[in-house]
């Protein structure tokens, strides 16, 4: 597939919404219950591009940049708390006139899907969340082991990180997390320009705040996992170094609840490496727990 003409025609056809000061991009596309699909770090939306082709047949799929990331702004440079992300899904689903959805998260998606499941357990959600698929993200951070460069952003002297570091350190980070089948130059070309988005590489050091977030509230998200009763299930590349095997292991051992299932070969970012695995095992979660018994 063409990554650039995909991730291109993603913004041309897309919409936007204004939240906190900025302007939030999102796309909204195809038939079916809504699926929510929250992206991770340092990408955007247009991550699940390739995922999105195989599902909007059956759902609606509404994929936004979080603030600061991709084509959404942050005219005031703010750093943006996970919780308050989760504010942002609240208000795009009222500016969507949508009562319920299902959600779909990546990496510190995850996290933030996490938040709205807890504000659901709190009954202070201002829609239903249905059912939550996580993809590789620290859902449990004692099994959370992110890279060098990330920690480095998110130290105090982060913003200096962002500022002086090369595009081909960086990206070697991001190439060292995929799985069997690396990214091409072509791709990598695209990831990068995906990563510093609309606001440039300073959005790294103050998105990398995101790994600070979720130490601090691990407890209390791993909390909103044991307490909620939704459908759940892990879709994991078993061979990412972040948040692979170790991590079912450990979800297996905290979560029996959640149905995992592990991808062969594949690494931190099954969303872009395997695509049509994730819509296959993704689908089939969906027909188990009979999100499609209308049909």
């Amino acid at each position: 597939p063409n990554l650039k003409a995909d991730v291109d025609a993603w913004y041309t056809s897309g919409h936007y919404f204004d939240w906190d000061s900025s302007r939030i991009f999102y796309q909204k596309k195809g038939t079916g219950p809504l699926l929510l699909m929250v992206h991770g770090f340092p990408t955007a939306g247009c991550d699940w591009v390739d995922m999105a082709k195989g599902l909007t047949e059956h759902f609606t799929v509404v994929a936004p940049d979080i603030a600061d990331a991709g084509h959404s702004s942050n005219p005031n440079k703010k750093t943006y708390r996970l919780s308050e992300h989760a504010d942002m899904l609240e208000a795009l689903m009222r500016h969507l006139n949508v009562s319920s959805a299902h959600l779909l998260g990546h990496d510190v998606g995850d996290a933030i899907c996490q938040d709205v499941i807890e504000r659901q357990n709190k009954g202070t959600l201002s829609f239903r969340v249905e059912s939550c698929t996580f993809l590789n993200g620290g859902i449990l951070m004692s099994a959370h082991r992110p890279v060098k460069l990330q920690s480095q952003l998110a130290g105090k002297y982060g913003w200096l990180v962002a500022r002086v570091m090369r595009k081909s350190n960086f990206m070697s980070s991001v190439r060292a997390v995929w799985g069997d089948i690396k990214p091409s130059d072509e791709e990598i070309d695209v990831l990068w320009q995906v990563s510093k988005g609309i606001n440039g590489r300073p959005s790294l050091a103050r998105r990398s705040y995101n790994l600070i977030d979720r130490r601090e509230h691990a407890a209390r998200r791993a909390r909103a996992l044991k307490d909620t009763t939704l459908p759940m299930c892990m879709i994991n590349g078993i061979k990412d170094p972040i948040s692979g095997d170790h991590a079912c292991d450990a979800i297996a051992a905290e979560l029996p609840q959640m149905t995992l299932t592990r991808l062969q070969g594949v690494g931190h970012f099954p969303l872009i490496e395997a695509p049509e695995q994730c819509v296959e095992h993704l689908l089939r979660f969906h027909e188990q727990i009979g999100t499609f018994k209308e049909k």
